[in-house]
């Protein structure tokens, strides 16, 4: 018996990003808006990987990533890595990183929480444990763990840094 391999084509220019948590390719879309994207996308789910068992990947064309995208992807999945394709071939590898402070991108649930106020303030939370992960918000000190976290949208983003630029 022989033995078969799902074959996914090479892009030949765009973004790879590989070593996702497995399950998590959807979310990472959706999360980072290039779910909305017109161009060719390989999407793999639970792949086998001799690392990790399982993960997923997914590979985009034409699509490069903003760091905002990077950081919402090292949230969800501290493990992967992003390789930037031009020809072909790779022309940058990057591991996501977790950064110590997760700034604007998470909404903090508690509804006394200063960071919910009209005031223009981003929200900001400590990173106590990458894996599993839990982060704390600096103003209330309210803990989270990934499967509460709410993700800010892109437009409350937006919002937000108009307000600070307008102070």
């Amino acid at each position: 018996m022989s033995e078969e391999k799902l074959k996914i084509d090479k892009i030949k220019k765009g973004t790879v990003i590989d070593h996702i948590d497995s399950g998590y390719a959807l979310t990472i879309l959706n999360l980072t808006g290039l779910g909305e994207s017109p161009n060719l996308m390989t999407i793999g789910v639970n792949v086998s990987s001799k690392k990790y068992q399982k993960k997923d990947i997914i590979k985009i064309e034409g699509e490069f990533l903003d760091p905002i995208q990077m950081q919402q992807i090292s949230i969800l999945s501290p493990n992967a890595k992003i390789s930037l394709i031009d020809d072909y071939k790779v022309i940058e590898k990057k591991k996501v990183k977790l950064p110590n402070i997760i700034k604007s991108l998470i909404l903090c649930q508690n509804k006394t929480c200063i960071s919910n106020s009209e005031e223009p303030i981003e929200t900001e939370f400590n990173v106590l444990e990458e894996k599993p992960l839990k982060i704390q918000c600096v103003y209330c000190n309210r803990i989270y763990k990934l499967d509460e976290i709410v993700f800010s949208s892109k437009e409350k983003i937006e919002k937000k840094i108009k307000q600070t630029i307008q102070l």
